[in-house]
């Protein structure tokens, strides 16, 4: 293959759009999608008062390390900079949470099912928010495992910098004072290639790649080499979109007619499912980001600052934010197994399938295959087939009773019977872990 049969492709294949997909249940989408944005929300609140709550404690002097009590040490001027660090974070959240919720079908019909269509524009400010979150989240996590001052300074005055290129001159004027001159005048008279090693600056880590490396080195996270792969690539694909890149304009810029879908709820279209896809895409890997690394971060980095007995108070309540959010996305796109009595599917009975989420799929005749998910988070239904006269099934979750079993739900039995039933289970857990 020569450089004319590599352009020959690309003519033929991205000059223009030729076909569209829509892979995944919009329905269900759209349900995941507000979920997670409400449970990413949620954390927010939390996220808010924490920040309120180590700002306070970052004054008081009696909960602190002898290393921030200094003002001739390094450390001590952290006390005011990580406040504003987790407010940028707070911020990038915000941000984030705006531009992934889902889409509002109310009203829409056939005669506007346009006004659900997704192109460049939308694409763009949505993986453009998801690289300032993934960007800024990941900058920040590495200068609060770091508190370095050095490094801060780099970051700072590079910032500082660059803004100060293109400012207007009210944006300077409240910005850009006397010591902020003097610190961008002493950086300035640096050359390009000592910014990132000098005596006031220095950055070991300089790509987004070095420093996800770092962070997962320095907060000992094990058996996350795929996710850590998952991070880079959402930079990298986002960074498509940020710098206007062929492919991200030709794939979001070139919806024409588009065919018509349609569910239960009502219209909407092939761009409308690609993009609320990508959307539940960013806010998954969003939401893990939180719970592998930046709230361990966190936890890294007051652990440095207070004295023990703070610390534990922090660490207990972050521990408990990460095991939340864990508990919430793990009712989303599961395996769950029903058993069932033999010969109801196929029969005229309507079959109900309660998911762990705590919605209900009411299977009908008759008993079409393609529908053993949940409409609610997407998860997928396993059959089990029993006996008529099968009792109640243990499971790692207790005892179940069988779909169309003639007996009662477990938790309507007496208490006694009950508790025979479990320690038959106990019984046979034991006589399991002997073996």
């Amino acid at each position: 293959m020569n450089d004319v049969d590599i352009l020959k492709c690309i003519a033929e294949n991205l000059a223009e759009r030729k076909s569209t997909a829509a892979l995944n249940n919009y329905k269900v989408l759209c349900s995941n999608i507000d979920y997670v944005n409400k449970t990413f929300e949620f954390e927010l609140l939390h996220l808010r008062a924490m920040q309120r709550e180590v700002s306070e404690s970052l004054k008081n002097d009696s909960v602190l390390n002898a290393d921030f009590l200094d003002a001739n040490k390094a450390l001590y001027h952290f006390r005011s900079i990580i406040p504003r660090i987790l407010l940028n974070d707070i911020n990038i959240h915000e941000k984030l949470l705006l531009n992934t919720m889902p889409d509002d079908r109310r009203n829409i019909k056939i005669e506007n099912v346009g006004e659900l269509s997704r192109s460049f524009v939308d694409y763009s400010d949505l993986a453009t928010s998801a690289r300032q979150y993934i960007d800024s989240l990941v900058s920040d996590v590495y200068q609060l495992i770091m508190l370095d001052s050095k490094s801060l300074n780099y970051h700072v005055l590079v910032s500082l910098n660059s803004f100060n290129k293109y400012a207007t001159k009210s944006i300077k004027e409240g910005l850009y004072n006397k010591d902020i001159k003097n610190i961008l005048a002493e950086f300035e008279k640096l050359s390009y290639k000592q910014w990132k090693n000098s005596a006031i600056t220095q950055c070991n880590h300089q790509t987004f790649g070095e420093k996800v490396d770092f962070i997962f080195n320095q907060l000992n996270i094990v058996g996350e080499d795929e996710f850590k792969e998952e991070i880079k690539n959402l930079f990298k694909f986002s960074s498509e979109f940020a710098h206007i890149g062929y492919i991200s304009t030709f794939f979001s810029s070139t919806y024409e007619r588009e065919v018509i879908f349609g569910d239960d709820i009502g219209p909407y279209l092939p761009s409308t499912e690609n993009y609320s896809e990508l959307k539940y895409q960013i806010l998954e890997t969003a939401m893990k980001f939180f719970c592998v690394a930046y709230v361990p971060a966190l936890i890294f980095c007051y652990k440095k600052i207070f004295i023990e007995t703070t610390f534990k108070e922090l660490e207990v309540k972050l521990t408990n934010r990460i095991e939340d959010v864990r508990r919430r996305l793990q009712t989303r796109n599961n395996k769950y197994y029903f058993f069932i009595v033999k010969d109801l599917i196929g029969s005229e009975s309507t079959l109900p399938l309660k998911c762990m989420c705590g919605a209900t799929r009411m299977w009908e005749a008759p008993h079409n295959m393609n529908k053993l998910f949940c409409e609610n988070c997407g998860s997928v239904f396993s059959l089990l087939e029993v006996d008529k006269g099968a009792g109640y099934i243990i499971t790692s979750a207790g005892p179940v009773k069988p779909i169309g079993a003639d007996i009662p739900e477990f938790h309507e039995l007496p208490y006694a019977d009950q508790q025979k039933i479990l320690e038959q289970c106990k019984k046979i857990e034991k006589k399991s872990d002997e073996k």
